[in-house]
Parts: C-alpha cells; structure tokens; sequence
C-alpha cells in the first residue's frame, strides 16, 4: 500500500489548493505519546482477552484508559492557551458528538466484519486464494465508493434521515443476514449480501460526516475532522479485537466439544456477526436522534 499511498500523497500535494490561512502552532509531544500510547494499549489488551489470564489484558485496558484520560486531561489543559493537540470543545456541540459516536459504533462493526469475511474465505472453510477473495469483495468497496458523490447530491437535497436512518436498520439486517452463511454458500449470495451491506453503510458515512462538521464553527473545523478520523481508525481497531476474540473462542469452544475445523470457524463468525448486527442497533438509535440538517447558524462542514 505504501507506493499507492506516496503517489496519492504526491497528486494531492500538487493539485489540492490551499484555501485556507496558513497557521504555525506548536505540536504538543506529550499529548501524540500519550494518545498513541494510551489507544493502543487499550486495543492490544482488548485482543488479548481470552487468549491470556486475566491479569495481563485487564492491565493493558486498565493502562490504555488511564493514558487516554490523562491525554484528554492534557487537552483541556492546553485549550486555556489556545495550542491542544485536538480540541474537545467541540463536544460542546450536540449534533457533532451524535454524529462522532454513530460513526465510532458504525466503524466498530464495519471493520470488525470486513476482517471476518475474508477470513472465512481464505480459511479451511472456502480455501480461496487471496486474489479471489479480494474480487469476491471488490464489488462491495467499489460500491460504497462509487455511491459517495451521489449519496452526498441526495442528502443536500433532502437532508439526513431519509438516508441515514433506512441505511441503519439495512445494516443490522444484512450483518445478521451475513451472519447465516455456511460452509457451502453460494459466493453470488455473498457478493450479494456484501454490495447491499456497503450500499448501506455508503448511505450513512457521507451525511453524517457532513453533518456532524457541519455543526461546527469554522474555526473547529480541523479539530472536529481530526476526532472524526482518529475515533473511526480506534473504534474499528477496537471492534476488530473484539470481534476477533469472540470468533476464536467461540470456535474454541465448539472445536473442543468435537466440532470440526470448518464448522467451528463458521460457528464462531456467526457468533462475532450477530454481536455486531447487536452493536449495530446503536447506529439505528442514534440515526433517529439526529437532526435532517446541520442547525441553523452553524458552519457548513461539507
């Protein structure tokens, strides 16, 4: 991925105008270690449950959540002198905190079953090569691609919810549905199943992060975007682990109670896939709470 990444990197840099005012602030060091520290403490201590005793994933979790404390502590400590590293004032705005925790949920579930499914294709189950599991799911990721400019056509002419809130209960249907493939499913079906599952996510990520800028004054605007991302990349690193983990000991247990190898792993992705259509209903909660269109008098983030 890296040579892609440099050359979009290089294009960006060249063609992307800057129609901002250029700023220099200084970069609080304490706060990038204590986040990267902090996060990913947390994250490996989610993995670790139920692969070590007990002690040593609950003293990374517990480590993990002291260090993120301290380094939201640090922000608001450096917000009296105008220099945090990420600004958490812009939690005082309701619709971009909304906005921030649907987006965290959905993230959860999103990666946590995008990890699943290839997974399944490539193990004892399918045995696919890596290059035919990556065409069975190209479909999907070219969908949610594609989709992103029209979804954002539809909500300015409509607003959120006839987008956001179908979008959800789609989700949580379509993972639960993805969630009862067997040893022998059709991949058509699963092509399927997945495009559908994208489509459905397509319709959410693009209003809600419009929206939840949207509600921010300009001046937060890089803060709001920068918390956007970074809790889309921890939520799905968090929902991952966790996902990860009730399929393998799902799949232990049935392996130990005589299951074979195959059927153990479907058992446990079936159990990981229903936690996460559960985790999913969240999303549908949320989407309800939210308003069709940024409040008036707030900046226009997309």
């Amino acid at each position: 991925m890296l040579p892609i990444a440099l050359v979009v990197g290089w294009f960006g840099y060249r063609l992307l105008e800057n129609v901002g005012e250029p700023a220099k602030s200084p970069v609080s060091w304490i706060s990038v270690v204590l986040a990267a520290a902090g996060f990913a403490g947390l994250v490996y201590g989610l993995n670790r449950v139920g692969q070590a005793s007990w002690e040593e994933p609950t003293a990374y979790i517990v480590g993990g959540v002291l260090l993120v404390t301290l380094f939201a502590l640090n922000q608001i400590r450096l917000q009296r002198t105008g220099t945090p590293l990420l600004d958490l004032r812009a939690f005082r705005h309701a619709t971009f905190t909304k906005s921030l925790l649907l987006m965290a949920v959905a993230f959860m579930g999103f990666f946590g079953s995008m990890i699943l499914l290839p997974l399944y294709l490539q193990s004892a189950v399918r045995g696919l090569s890596p290059l035919s599991s990556g065409l069975i799911v190209m479909p999907g990721g070219l969908a949610m691609g594609l989709l992103g400019p029209q979804v954002g056509k539809l909500f300015d002419r409509f607003g959120s919810r006839p987008l956001v809130i179908p979008g959800a209960v789609a989700v949580v249907g379509l993972l639960a549905a993805l969630s009862q493939i067997g040893t022998t499913t059709p991949y058509w079906l699963i092509i399927v199943i997945h495009v559908a599952l994208m489509t459905s996510l397509a319709a959410i990520f693009t209003p809600v992060f419009s929206l939840g800028l949207g509600d921010l004054p300009p001046d937060l605007y890089s803060h709001g975007s920068s918390l956007l991302g970074a809790l889309q990349q921890v939520a799905g690193a968090i929902g991952t682990a966790l996902l990860i983990m009730i399929s393998t000991n799902r799949a232990t247990d049935l392996a130990r109670s005589g299951v074979d190898g195959p059927h153990a792993f479907v058992g446990g992705m079936e159990r990981a896939l229903l936690v996460s259509a559960a985790i999913s209903v969240l999303v549908v909660v949320l989407a309800a709470l939210l308003p069709s269109r940024p409040p008036e008098g707030a900046g226009h983030g997309h």
